[in-house]
């Protein structure tokens, strides 16, 4: 059998520090094996571009043109796209629904992975305004590409309902798959105390780890304004990632005379986040819905239950799928008091904090396999080259 090529297409940067960049990863690393090398995946991105061309694409975002923006990407990787041999690349693993004018272009058949909705995340960093005409092309983009995608991949339940309703897409054509993530490169540390000691923190030491994006959707301020509720100087948090609001997170720290207890790492290098976990008592994931963004099943709180860290996040989103079974604690989003409460709760339970972390790392490595994840991907390509071009069916 004559092994088919497997083109996974994004119009972001790959590798980057993020959960779709994970996904990506994955897909690269299990899909050969798991096919028997029927298929080999390679990766076309925004990063395989020059620097310059590079410029070029991100020059309309000073302007907040988003649209814009993608639109150059999608031209310049259409060039590198048309110098590929595409004799035996049968079906495009779509990582963002810009790209799938790509597809289009080149007449392939693809499978749409929604790892959020671009006009809605846009919106929450506010690099769009919600609802203007930049909003409406990004979210016309994404229904376009639901409607033409032989499959659709969701990252949870609540991104499937929202496609379905937005275009009116046959449900059957769309697959709720949540993230997965590799125990064997996540687990619980034997001796949490070296661990401590080598990011710095003493055995008495509460720490408390926080991998989040600084954008408004994370709710990282509410991380920092009920540690401040808590008041309890050995409780430390660390908060590994970059954004926006990296400027006013450490304002309200000072603001608040935190900066003995709060650490910024700044963007974690992935390899680097099972050693910081490790060393965690907690792991908080304070997400708050923003402008249709809601928290899919979070790689961010993966990553923390296979390494059996107690987790205590907010009730909304994939979180409320991920972290039900008592596999953490839920709180209402946006509620500084309510995460104070369930933060002291587990300070000063230190068996349900055991407990639960047990509980969340059982939970993944029987819900969340990786085997199971990339055996769907491989179901949805073999019927998707069976059915060669047939699309979804639209509702009336």
């Amino acid at each position: 059998m004559a092994k088919k090529t497997i083109l996974i297409t994004t119009i972001g940067k790959y590798p980057h520090l993020g959960g779709k960049s994970v996904h990506i990863n994955s897909l690269e690393q299990l899909m050969s094996k798991y096919s028997d090398g029927e298929f080999e995946p390679t990766v076309l991105s925004f990063s395989d571009l020059r620097t310059f061309s590079q410029m070029i694409c991100s020059s309309p975002r000073v302007f907040s043109n988003i649209p814009l923006d993608f639109a150059l990407r999608r031209a310049f990787l259409l060039n590198k796209l048309k110098k590929i041999d595409l004799t035996d690349m049968p079906v495009m693993l779509i990582q963002d629904s810009p790209a799938f004018l790509l597809a289009k272009k080149v007449s392939k058949p693809f499978i749409l992975t929604i790892h959020g909705s671009s006009a809605d995340e846009y919106a929450s960093k506010k690099d769009i305004v919600f609802g203007d005409s930049n909003y409406r092309k990004l979210l016309q983009e994404e229904i376009d590409a639901a409607k033409k995608a032989s499959f659709v991949i969701t990252v949870d339940t609540n991104l499937k309902n929202q496609i379905i309703a937005r275009s009116h897409i046959d449900s059957s054509r769309v697959i709720s798959l949540p993230n997965t993530v590799d125990p064997q490169v996540f687990y619980p540390a034997k001796n949490k105390a070296e661990f401590k000691k080598a990011h710095g923190y003493s055995s008495k030491d509460f720490v408390t780890v926080l991998t989040r994006r600084l954008v408004p959707k994370n709710g990282v301020h509410i991380a920092i304004l009920a540690l401040a509720l808590l008041d309890r100087p050995n409780v430390k948090l660390v908060i590994a990632g970059d954004g926006k609001e990296r400027e006013s997170l450490n304002e309200l720290v000072l603001k608040l005379n935190l900066e003995g207890q709060v650490r910024f790492l700044g963007a974690l290098e992935h390899q680097k986040t099972p050693d910081l976990l490790k060393c965690a008592d907690l792991c908080l994931l304070p997400s708050i819905p923003d402008h249709n963004v809601i928290e899919a099943t979070s790689i961010s709180a993966l990553e923390a239950m296979a390494s059996s860290a107690p987790i205590i996040a907010s009730n909304i989103g994939g979180l409320k799928e991920l972290l039900d079974k008592e596999a953490g604690l839920l709180v209402k989003p946006n509620d500084a008091e309510a995460l104070k409460a369930a933060w002291q709760t587990i300070i000063d339970n230190p068996e349900l904090g055991d407990s639960l972390g047990k509980r969340a790392r059982k939970k993944v490595l029987e819900e969340y396999s990786m085997e199971i994840w990339i055996k769907t991907y491989l179901n949805l390509i073999r019927q998707t080259i069976k059915e060669g071009t047939r699309r979804p069916e639209v509702r009336r």
